[in-house]
């Protein structure tokens, strides 16, 4: 309670700090354009990310006043816009709970208003959500301790994904892949294919890992294509029944890298434990990324799906 009582005499000190000129306003689906208009026009160095137009929530039937596409920051003195953070919702079923979770995205104010950023925060520690962001720049981490977001750190791993040796395992052509919409819903449970279903639109490729001998129950992945210095590199977003296949690590990779002809895999994690280890270290490449996140009602997540790693 107390934590809580701070936080608000915090954010109550700093609303008196802000112009009364500059205003934050909704974006919803009805002048979404304005926004995207706006960061489009903008230097891409300035940005310090890669803009990409927003689109609608994961899901349908979502009430975009309630929950806006983002806010824009307006300074009234002449009606400008002078910044902007998106804002990306989902729905997810946390602990028997739906929860609604909103990753932050595209947060950009122009310099001479910049100090005044934190005012972005004030509509959304407003609503009974979970918030995080996936790619915050290391220049604003500060700012999200201020509002009591936990600082993770994750893990980014990314190698070659054919293992020579798996092709002469036993193993190796134990697994099969599937990736036909009606084969993958007629295989996963009610939970996967929710996420199959929220997912299939935004350029993934959905598949699962089929056990042959029938002994491990089905491996769903999602994945998404990503560039890095001109290679292409397929990301592991999720993947279920991941302590059933960890093992299998290198036959499985081998298996998604000919299958899809792409040489690397990336995947993301906050523990090592968490990690598909299919080739030595030597042939791989870790960094570590900042993942923050402020919870609601004790409900956490801990992993890229529905953000901007796989809209954008």
């Amino acid at each position: 309670m107390c934590l809580k009582q701070n936080l608000q005499e915090y954010i109550n000190k700093l609303k008196k700090r802000v112009p009364k000129n500059l205003v934050i306003e909704k974006v919803t689906d009805k002048n979404i354009q304005i926004a995207n208009d706006y960061l489009k026009k903008q230097d891409k160095e300035k940005l310090e990310f890669k803009f990409s137009p927003l689109v609608s929530h994961f899901g349908n039937n979502w009430n975009y006043e309630d929950f806006p596409l983002g806010y824009i920051m307006r300074n009234t003195n002449n009606n400008s816009i002078i910044g902007f953070l998106g804002t990306i919702c989902s729905k997810r079923q946390l602990n028997n709970v739906e929860v609604v979770c909103c990753n932050l995205v595209h947060w950009y104010v122009e310099k001479e208003f910049r100090i005044y950023g934190y005012a972005f925060f004030f509509p959304l520690l407003e609503k009974k959500i979970i918030l995080n962001a996936t790619t915050p720049r290391n220049s604003i981490i500060g700012l999200y301790k201020k509002f009591n977001f936990e600082i993770k750190v994750t893990k980014y791993t990314a190698g070659l994904g054919i293992n020579i040796n798996s092709l002469f395992s036993k193993d190796y052509k134990r697994f099969t892949i599937i990736s036909k919409e009606e084969e993958i819903n007629n295989t996963l449970d009610y939970s996967d294919k929710k996420i199959y279903q929220d997912h299939k639109n935004y350029n993934c490729l959905n598949f699962v890992i089929i056990d042959k001998k029938k002994k491990l129950e089905p491996c769903f992945f999602v994945t998404k294509k990503n560039i890095i210095y001109y290679m292409t590199v397929l990301d592991i977003v999720y993947a279920s029944n991941f302590k059933q296949y960890k093992e299998y690590a290198p036959e499985i990779f081998t298996n998604i890298s000919l299958k899809y002809k792409i040489l690397f895999i990336g995947q993301r994690y906050f523990n090592n434990f968490e990690k598909f280890q299919n080739n030595p270290n030597f042939l791989t490449k870790t960094i570590d990324k900042f993942f923050v996140i402020k919870t609601y009602n004790n409900h956490y997540i801990s992993d890229v799906l529905y953000s901007d790693l796989v809209m954008f």
